[in-house]
């Protein structure tokens, strides 16, 4: 083999090993549901609540499958109501049925409800399983127009990939996707603990029930 034909041949092996590096990143990436990481640079992609209409293109334009975009309950702004906006989408049903028949507002079924106490018509709290969530947004989406706004869209930043100009960020109608400093975890996940709240409130340090 002589020289010229080393170098291209050394060229396309690097080439190929940088794309299926990118492949890799974009195809695969971190489990949903492995434990967060914060990110290494100073600025992350961050979606402004304000802005956000939960159109539902984070599902689609991001360039992860499944989307880095995540639904999240801020526990300390939920209700928990037996009957919930962003979980529920006909609430003409029995209380004790709700689980079993009731019709869901998630296409995926990633919104999950557990009995906190008082029984079937007592209080019940909801979560979004990470790993079901696509980012299509209806229940945030409902619990914004209808519930007390507790459900939001996040980019994980340890699901992202940090590209230099998100591709969410180039469709989105309201430009709700903002280029943000790194924050600690609870500003990016909005997973906000439910016993440490409860227990802040029975210190007397405040929370809403």
């Amino acid at each position: 083999m002589d020289r010229r034909k080393f170098i291209q041949r050394g060229g396309q092996f690097v080439g190929a090993a940088v794309l299926g590096g990118a492949a890799w990143r974009v195809f695969a990436g971190k489990d949903p549901e492995s434990e967060f990481s914060q990110p290494t640079g100073p600025y992350v992609w961050r979606i402004n609540q304000e802005k956000c209409t939960y159109c539902g293109l984070c599902e689609t334009a991001c360039v992860r499958k499944p989307s880095a975009v995540k639904a999240v309950n801020d526990q300390t702004k939920c209700s928990y109501c037996v009957g919930c906006y962003g979980h529920l989408a006909d609430f003409n049903i029995a209380s004790e049925l709700i689980d079993s028949q009731g019709v869901k507002v998630c296409p995926y079924n990633a919104v999950i409800r557990k009995e906190f106490t008082g029984g079937k018509d007592g209080y019940f709290t909801y979560t979004i399983d990470q790993a079901k969530c696509t980012a299509c947004g209806k229940c945030a989406k409902r619990c914004n127009e209808l519930g007390t706004k507790s459900m939001f869209l996040i980019i994980r930043p340890d699901l992202c990939i940090g590209c230099n100009r998100c591709s969410i960020m180039a469709v989105c109608p309201k430009d709700a996707v903002e280029l943000a400093h790194s924050y600690p975890e609870d500003d990016y996940r909005g997973n906000f603990d439910l016993d440490q709240m409860l227990k802040n409130q029975a210190d007397g340090k405040g929370g809403a029930a």
